[in-house]
């Protein structure tokens, strides 16, 4: 897990490793699978969440039913509607549901508990659990939620452009 306060550069760097910044120096050798969800649901909007889902998934080369995944994360009977037409946190569901549907090597989530309910929060929980009993490698950012330290594999934190193992 990776903690540290707003502004820290908590996105820029989930964002770098995924390949999506440019670097000014240096080097990156980005991981050859990587699923990367920001904080804001990254969905096509005129689409419906079953619609998203199996895009992203065939976009991969490795379509999917996402039927399951969008029934796990309580969101059977929204599944065709237009994205744009769900609450925050439904959207927030259906993008998190991703993890399900694109079980790529290494996944990136920024700030993934933001929007989410109560039910939402034990659900992320289980879909990171799921994970890694996958073998995926999850790198969770975010600068609050303490109570992940028990799960997390290795704690970092970003203070002032550094990251450093707590």
């Amino acid at each position: 897990m990776l903690r540290g306060p707003n502004g820290s550069g908590k996105t820029t760097l989930l964002r770098t490793i995924a390949g999506l910044v440019p670097l000014t120096h240096g080097r990156r050798v980005p991981p050859t699978s990587v699923l990367y969800i920001g904080h804001r649901p990254m969905l096509l909007r005129g689409l419906s969440a079953r619609a998203n889902l199996a895009f992203f998934s065939a976009f991969r080369g490795r379509p999917a039913d996402p039927t399951d995944a969008l029934r796990r994360w309580g969101l059977s009977a929204l599944a065709s509607v237009p994205v744009e037409r769900l609450s925050a946190g439904q959207r927030k569901r259906a993008a998190l549901a991703r993890v399900e549907t694109e079980t790529e090597a290494v996944v990136l989530l920024d700030e993934p508990f933001a929007d989410l309910d109560t039910d939402g929060v034990v659900l992320l929980r289980a879909a990171i659990m799921s994970a890694l009993a996958r073998e995926q490698a999850v790198l969770l950012a975010t600068h609050f939620h303490e109570e992940l330290d028990r799960d997390a594999r290795q704690l970092l934190v970003l203070d002032a452009g550094a990251v450093r193992s707590l």
